[in-house]
């Protein structure tokens, strides 16, 4: 059984890297001394994250303060809200439950930002980074402030910079956005997969945590991978750090990060009903489609009633199941994992998300499988996203518009690998040693 994880997990990773090498810009300028050294450090953060006792406890306590944040947001909800926030009265109420979490996150992260605190983080990690797989300086500060601000706001932080970036560091900047989360987006991701259990809650957030780090240095892998260095004259050399915040005052800062909470919290509502909606309106047509062909009882029968008919979902499942087999997914349940995948690239990851809670809720998958799709869908890596990262970078280098066109598609394919890739070494170590 070993040998066949083994065996599995390496042809994933063959699987993936071959797939970027073939989509490359430049083959043969392709740096394999820092992808296979990026690559070791992805391992050794997860392995350290999840087996070394000291760093498991870090994490374990920073999971269990990001559990208590999301009470103190409900504190808040309950007092607008009143016991409409009551989820074991009322249920999981979208707008009730994730949109306050959302406003309180932003709120604290912006307070944080104010003092400095996450800027101290950002450059810290940063350092490390540059020291150990050799990111020049600006490439290192965007990959990690990403983890921490989120596609819109993490390229900020290197604004003043990117006119001068080489290509390589422009589309490394952009695919570490697109391969990651944000920290105020977390908890609402916690609240789809917990059901409202506090143990679920603080299992879930170790695994997102860890997924945010890891996807940072996977997207390391597949840029310089899609767009190796070549104008190595012309590399950042010197030492860029976070210096300032933008808000005036403390009451500031609070107000502009719940106003920016909200407006994400806004978007997300109107872009869920549209989007879950207009699934339902093709699944609608698919259905009769798999009438009028005589799929629909093929369908529910190969998949053993877990698909009734010809819809959205099963058709992503088919494309995506063989990623998900790379993965470490047993191959009874790719298509399921499949289906998610599909979901979270041509979709985005919230309603991917919503669905892996619903398959959890009504026990369609195993355990490992949970554990290896929340890595997987732990990104912004769809096509909405392309447009949000495009916005940011032409704002802050309009002279490079064009050239990020030409980057942007490849870029989100970079992102998409990067995740497929953390989730195929988390389902790796998980599979050996639980």
């Amino acid at each position: 059984m070993v040998h066949y994880i083994i065996l599995q997990a390496l042809a994933g990773f063959l699987f993936l890297i071959g797939i970027g090498f073939c989509f490359s810009e430049n083959r043969k300028y392709i740096d394999w001394k820092l992808i296979l050294s990026t690559f070791v450090l992805l391992n050794i953060v997860f392995a350290m994250i999840r087996y070394v006792p000291f760093v498991q406890y870090g994490l374990s306590w920073f999971s269990a303060g990001l559990v208590g944040l999301i009470d103190y947001a409900k504190e808040g909800a309950s007092f607008v809200f009143g016991s409409f926030v009551d989820t074991n009265r009322f249920g999981f109420v979208f707008l009730l439950v994730v949109v306050p979490t959302l406003i309180f996150f932003g709120s604290l992260i912006s307070l944080l930002y104010f003092f400095g605190i996450i800027q101290w983080i950002i450059n810290l990690i940063a350092y490390c980074l540059t020291k150990t797989i050799r990111l020049s300086g600006v490439e290192s500060l965007v990959v990690v402030s990403d983890i921490f601000l989120g596609q819109a706001e993490g390229p900020m932080i290197i604004g003043p910079y990117i006119k001068n970036m080489t290509r390589s560091e422009l589309a490394c900047a952009f695919t570490a956005g697109l391969a990651n989360l944000s920290g105020s987006t977390l908890g609402m991701y916690l609240t789809f997969l917990s059901g409202g259990s506090h143990v679920e809650m603080l299992k879930f957030a170790n695994y997102l945590v860890t997924a945010t780090f890891m996807n940072a240095v996977s997207a390391v892998i597949f840029a310089k991978i899609l767009f190796p260095e070549v104008d190595f004259n012309n590399i950042s050399t010197k030492k860029v750090t976070i210096k300032v915040h933008t808000q005036s005052g403390i009451l500031d800062s609070i107000i502009t990060g719940a106003m920016t909470g909200l407006k994400i919290g806004a978007g997300m509502v109107a872009v869920l009903i549209a989007v879950i909606s207009l699934v339902h309106l093709i699944n609608g047509g698919l259905g009769k489609l798999g009438d009028i062909f005589h799929i629909t009882s093929f369908i529910t029968t190969s998949t053993h009633g877990v698909f009734h008919s010809l819809s959205l979902e099963y058709i992503l499942g088919q494309l995506f199941r063989i990623f998900a087999l790379f993965m470490g997914i047993n191959w009874a349940e790719t298509l399921d994992v499949g289906s998610l995948l599909g979901q979270k690239v041509a979709i985005n990851e919230f309603v991917a998300y919503v669905s892996l809670g619903n398959m959890k809720a009504q026990h369609v998958l195993s355990d490992n499988s949970i554990f290896i799709s929340t890595f997987a869908l732990a990104s912004f890596s769809n096509f909405s996203s392309v447009g949000i990262s495009m916005g940011v970078f032409s704002v802050l280098a309009p002279n490079r518009r064009e050239e990020l066109s030409s980057i942007a598609w490849r870029a989100l394919f970079g992102a998409v690998l990067a995740g497929f890739m953390t989730a195929t070494v988390a389902g790796f170590w998980h599979n050996i040693f639980g």
